[in-house]
């Protein structure tokens, strides 16, 4: 090619180099010690020692993959396990955050506040008054024993509703158990006194 300072060599050209070193003496035939049949197998040898470090083991990258394959399996039939115990779990829990409150549960609890009010309300003034109260002020105690019967009215029936959250229920029936228990201590002594 006009233009170029360096010529490029075919295939051809360096095969003619190589035949003029030889020519020369720096062929490997010409080298002393060299047998060709000695040096052939190990060249062999070594080309088959590079092969084998340098090409790719065809059969350890299949296994390689098939392990892999394995491996993601595994990990996905144990990432569906934990999923499918999470969900049995999470069934058998009662959430309270996701049932609604019993509507009568409610009511209960709002009759046992009130009894609660009345009722301390007449036992705080008769302390004071050293058993000395008016009548209205029993008729607060007695206001709280009717309205503690029927916060437990509700509560009971609180429990009818389906698929609700019964706490208050359970708490204004226990509150109201525990303050008729304690009027009719108060009436027994009242009584006997």
């Amino acid at each position: 090619m006009p233009g170029k300072t360096g010529k490029r060599r075919t295939g051809r050209a360096k095969r003619e180099t190589g035949s003029r070193q030889r020519a020369r003496g720096f062929g490997r035939s010409q080298a002393p010690g060299y047998n060709t049949e000695e040096r052939g197998s190990s060249d062999y040898v070594k080309n088959s020692v590079l092969r084998k470090y340098l090409e790719p083991d065809r059969e350890r990258e299949q296994e390689l993959q098939r392990r892999k394959k394995e491996i993601m399996a595994a990990k996905q039939a144990r990432k569906e396990k934990n999923l499918k115990e999470m969900k049995e779990l999470a069934a058998s829990r009662v959430s309270y955050v996701k049932k609604p409150f019993a509507v009568r549960s409610k009511m209960s609890m709002i009759l046992t506040a009130a009894a609660l009010a009345l009722g301390g309300g007449g036992i705080y003034q008769a302390v004071t008054t050293q058993g000395q109260a008016s009548i209205t002020f029993g008729a607060m105690g007695f206001c709280s024993i009717f309205l503690s019967v029927i916060a437990i009215w509700y509560g009971i029936i609180a429990f009818w509703e389906d698929d609700k959250n019964y706490i208050l229920a359970k708490l204004g029936i226990g509150v109201s158990l525990l303050m008729l228990a304690a009027w009719t201590g108060i009436i027994i002594i009242g009584l006997r006194g």
